[in-house]
């Protein structure tokens, strides 16, 4: 009986069938060539296209998707299957997954071709069926966001913001990631993170800042090393207003005033931030930027461990979106991603286990303990749960455990004029019957003085007879 109940209910439970990676069955040729570095496994070995030249990829079976790996971004361009033409890479993701069923029709022959040399680490060819887990498919950035983080690096959103993001991606939030710096001169870097951002619920693609990587230990030469990679105070501080204008964030979140372990770039990122949330409301600055995206004044600015209005994130309650797991330990997952990362001692500050699997490990976000700096000799003390209330337009927080007091979400604004619009329509019809009751009464009334009036001349005029 028992056996039956099980069969029972595995027959009703919707049975996942991936979509077959028909890659080594397909003939994928640059310019009739065969490119062994187009299907290799291995990322960050990378095909040259130059521009004129094309891929052409065949198959027995129907392809349904192409995933795609560029080595720096994407390049705009075009596929086709000689029946149908669409442009590809235009948002210029690191990682482009096209519909090829949805976009063009399901095909056996397809060629691509870029606009610009473009180098391609890896190609994907997808059958029929769900997509992979390994296979990231991007959204445009938020047109308006619930929340904007501010990370100055790849692997500082996963380690000093460790639970924010799966927080709050989990209740709904469009969280913005905007990385004040670049890892140009490391394009494995890049891929990390984006890999990192999809690991943690994050869909709204990052914006990517301009200021190349530079370790220093305090603001000065933080800001020595950015004028001598081409940019000013100024140039700085124009991007993050720019970026606060453009996604119109209710919560901005930035890195400790200290920079956590002393790291100028984090430093100076703060830095920036804290005057860039005084100007995105003023109309004499930047007025470029106000032409393109309007001024805006963030309600909310929290800071990392910003010690006045202080906050506690809870990241160690099981989130039904991300199936039990806890913000700490989709976190954990994210940071995993940042494989260069792994021999620093960030990995043992952040899970209680260093890269040899030496350490007790964390359960609780609440557990990351104290570890030296092996770069600044500096203990790090500091928790990924805390922030204090840095700016606000909406008053302090009571309960002190979420950033989003006294404000409310954009999707639950959405409901709320709707359920207000409704409630104002039925009121209005409420008030239209209403009126109509009223205006029978009085016709009724009317008609009746009337008729009483009639019957009573036409009695005057028979009596008169």
């Amino acid at each position: 009986m028992k056996k039956l109940l099980i069969m029972f209910i595995l027959f009703f439970i919707p049975i996942c069938v991936y979509a077959k990676d028909i890659t080594k069955s397909s003939n994928i040729t640059i310019n009739n060539s065969f490119n062994s570095k187009l299907t290799d496994g291995n990322e960050n070995a990378y095909a040259t296209i130059n521009k004129g030249n094309s891929i052409k990829i065949t198959n027995e079976e129907d392809i349904y998707g192409i995933y795609i790996i560029y080595e720096m971004k994407g390049v705009s361009g075009r596929i086709s299957n000689y029946t149908r033409e669409i442009e590809i890479g235009t948002e210029g993701y690191l990682h482009e997954y096209i519909n090829v069923e949805k976009l063009i029709g399901i095909s056996k022959e397809l060629e691509l071709s870029y606009n610009d040399t473009v180098k391609i680490g890896e190609i994907y060819i997808l059958g029929k069926g769900d997509l992979p887990d390994y296979v990231e498919v991007w959204d445009n950035p938020c047109k308006e966001a619930d929340l904007m983080l501010l990370s100055t690096h790849s692997d500082d959103e996963q380690l000093f913001f460790a639970g924010l993001m799966p927080t709050y991606v989990s209740k709904g939030a469009c969280v913005q990631v905007v990385y004040f710096t670049n890892h140009n001169d490391n394009p494995k870097r890049l891929h990390e993170q984006i890999h990192g951002l999809y690991k943690v619920g994050i869909r709204n693609y990052p914006i990517i800042g301009f200021i190349p990587d530079a370790y220093s230990t305090n603001l000065n030469d933080a800001m020595k090393n950015m004028n001598k990679s081409g940019y000013k105070e100024d140039d700085a501080i124009k991007f993050e207003v720019e970026m606060i204008r453009r996604f119109k964030p209710l919560v901005v979140v930035g890195h400790d005033e200290l920079g956590e372990y002393s790291h100028g770039q984090h430093i100076l990122n703060t830095y920036v931030l804290k005057k860039a949330v005084e100007l995105t409301n003023d109309e004499t600055y930047n007025k470029e930027s106000i032409d393109k995206y309007g001024l805006w004044n963030t309600p909310k600015t929290y800071l990392h461990l910003y010690k006045d209005n202080k906050i506690v994130l809870d990241y160690d309650t099981p989130l039904e979106y991300f199936n039990g797991k806890t913000a700490y330990e989709v976190s954990k997952e994210g940071y995993k991603e940042h494989h260069s990362q792994q021999h620093t001692w960030f990995t043992k500050w952040l899970t209680g286990v260093n890269i040899k699997g030496e350490g007790t490990p964390f359960k609780k976000a609440s557990e990351i303990k104290a570890v030296k700096s092996p770069i600044s000799g500096v203990v790090s003390t500091f928790s990924p749960c805390e922030y204090g209330l840095y700016r606000t337009l909406v008053g302090e927080d009571i309960n002190k455990n979420d950033m989003f007091e006294n404000l409310t979400l954009r999707k639950n604004q959405v409901k709320k004029e709707k359920k207000n619009n409704i409630i104002e329509t039925i009121k209005e019809n409420i008030t239209a019957e209403e009126n109509k009751i009223t205006l029978n009464k009085y016709t009724l009334y009317i008609f009746g003085v009337i008729t009483l009036i009639a019957f009573l001349l036409s009695s005057i005029v028979i009596v008169k007879k």
